[in-house]
Order: structure tokens, then sequence, then C-alpha cells
């Protein structure tokens, strides 16, 4: 009679299971090359002499000492392929291609492109969809943690509410699960960016409905129905928050806050042809990472002014020159045009100071 308590191998159930959902978790990770086109110039890391946020700030990369925005736009809209569609019809549309049918290439870009024209056409006013695919990519990049629910699917759905998180990611690391809860700000000065999140961060965590409304949506309609078998079981137990025998887990909400740079994109170093190439690039990240101190200050002080917990906050600053140019870049890139769709969107807050200043 075999141990109950050891898996086929002999190794201790216990110990094996944890393994086990962490691999099965890291299957829903899909490729960014994010890092290709935005550089990290300082890293959201823990520091034992700070309480929070870890913060980090990036920029968009530069060819020599232009801004790669067109290059960036791109890479987002090829991200959405995976991004915006449920994981069983990336499946599906897999599928299809490996089989020979090239024209599922053409399907899945339409089924992805008319998401997002729908989600415009219907909600014009918001212009978040571009800040949720850079913080899906941003967090599968830098946090390795895997989307377990589509939010652009839902938010097209016509019983679906369009407000709610931007994303739900999830990793198994140190022991247990850590939920990551996003929500992504386009604005013209990243101080009034991290002002906007750190308002929707508390409004989220102190709305118990909306909080288990979205473990209800990971749970009924996200990415977990792609896992079989104990895989699924695991994940499921691990997202019941209603359930007694739920493991414990960690709740972590990132906040990525993309903004118009105007003050350090204005200032560059003359082109000269004795530099090395990257130059303007190194030259902007040093003036950038200088203003780190003031802005991981200022977002402590808003999420504390607004009754969020900042050691449970991760703060993402991703400077760019202009985000309603990058904003009609990304359109463009699927093949949409300006006059097409009303591409402003009312909630990118530029207000009236967007020529820089004190970060704080």
């Amino acid at each position: 009679m075999p141990d109950t308590d050891t898996t086929v191998d002999g190794t201790d159930r216990g110990e094996a299971e944890p393994e086990a959902f962490a691999r099965a978790l890291a299957t829903l990770l899909n490729p960014s090359r994010i890092d290709g086109v935005v550089k990290s110039c300082v890293r959201a890391v823990h520091d034992d002499a700070w309480e929070g946020p870890r913060t980090g700030l990036l920029h968009v990369r530069f060819s020599e000492d232009r801004p790669r925005v067109e290059d960036l736009a791109d890479l987002l809209w090829a991200e959405c392929m995976f991004y915006a569609l449920p994981r069983r019809k990336q499946e599906k549309f897999r599928r299809e291609i490996a089989g020979g049918d090239m024209t599922a290439v053409a399907r899945c870009y339409r089924a992805v492109r008319d998401l997002f024209i729908e989600f415009n056409v219907r909600h014009p006013a918001r212009a978040s969809e571009l800040g949720e695919v850079l913080a899906y990519c941003l967090v599968q990049e830098h946090l390795a943690a895997a989307q377990v629910a589509s939010k652009m699917s839902l938010k097209t759905a016509g019983n679906m509410p369009v407000h709610g998180l931007d994303g739900i990611h999830a990793v198994f690391e140190h022991g247990a699960l850590t939920v990551y809860f996003l929500e992504s700000k386009l604005s013209g000065n990243g101080r009034r960016g991290m002002a906007s999140y750190a308002q929707s961060a508390a409004e989220f965590l102190g709305d118990r409905r909306q909080y288990l409304r979205e473990y209800e949506i990971v749970a009924d309609l996200g990415n977990l129905d792609a896992l079989e078998g104990e895989d699924r079981q695991r994940a499921l137990d691990h997202f019941d928050v209603m359930g007694g025998n739920a493991p414990q887990r960690r709740e972590r909400f990132v906040g990525v806050v993309c903004h118009s740079e105007a003050r350090h994109f204005g200032t560059r170093l003359p082109v000269r042809d004795d530099q090395p190439p990257d130059a303007h690039e190194r030259d902007f990240s040093e003036r950038y990472a200088a203003d780190h101190a003031a802005l991981r200050l200022a977002a402590r002080r808003q999420l504390l002014e607004h009754g969020a917990d900042p050691a449970k906050a991760i703060v993402l600053f991703v400077a760019v020159p202009d985000v309603r140019a990058l904003r009609r870049a990304f359109y463009a890139a699927m093949g949409v045009v300006e006059r097409d769709l009303p591409l402003d969107g009312d909630d990118i807050d530029m207000g009236d100071d967007d020529a820089g200043g004190d970060p704080t």
C-alpha cells in the first residue's frame, strides 16, 4: 500500500504540492520584452531603512537622442495579443496556427483590435487601457507574476462594470501566494498621477464588496480555467477568500503611473560624433533617478493621507515625453487613426504645470 503522504517518486507531498502549484501558476506567464523599450533606472526593491512603498523609476529608452515612443507603442500593441484575450482563447488560436491555419493570425489580430475599439467607443472618456497594458507587461517582467484574469475582455462584456481593478496577477513565492492588484494612471505629471493612484488604492481597499468581486472574477471568469486537475483546484483554493480552509496569501497593490516628463526630456545633451550612442539615455536616466527620493516620499505621503498601507504598495513611475502622444501612437500601431476615435480621453490628468518643477 503506497504512503498517501508521499508522491509516486517518494517526495513528501507537503513539500511537493507548493512546488507543483508554483510551476503550474508560472505556466500562465506570457513573454514580455518590455525591458527592450523601457529602461529601469531605479528598481523597486526592498529597503530595510524604508517602510514603503517600494518605488521604481522607469522611462522609455532612447535611440541615440530620440525617445523611442513609437517603438514602445508598437510593443504594447503586440503584447495585447496576450493581455486582452483570455488564456483559453489564446490557446485556441495557437493550436489553429500550429495546425497550419494561418488565417488564425488575422482573426486573432481582429479579435484584439475589436476589443479596444469597442471599449473606446463605449467609454470615450476613459483613457486607461494603454496604462493597463503597460502595467501588465511590467508586472510580468519585474515581479514574475502571471495574469490570472483578462480584464479587457471582461470590460467589454455587456453585463460587466467598466470600473474596478486594471489587472490581477499572482505568483507563488517564499512559500505563499502573492496576489498583485494593479491600478494604472496616465498623467501629465508624476506626482498628480501618484495622488490619483493613492485615492484608487484606498477606495478599493475600503470597499469589501469590490474586493470580494475581484476574487470572484478570478475564480469564475479568470485564466485559472487554463489549468487542469489538481493544479486548477489548488489555484481555486488559494483564491477562495470566503473558504474556511483557504491558504494564507499576501496582497500587494501595484500602481503604474505613466506620466509626461517635460522637464527632463526637455533637457538634452548636444549630439556629437565622439560620444557613445547611449550617452543621451544614460544622461536622462541619471537626472531622472535623482528624483527618486522625492517621488517615493510623495508616494508615501499620498498613501498615508488616503488611509492605504505603504508597506503593501508598489509604485512604478514610467516617464515618457507626452502621454497623449504615446496613446495616439498606440492606437496608430493597431491601425486606428485619431479621426476615427476620440483618443485624448478625459481621464488623462494633464493639469496646469506640465513643464515639471519640484517632483514632491
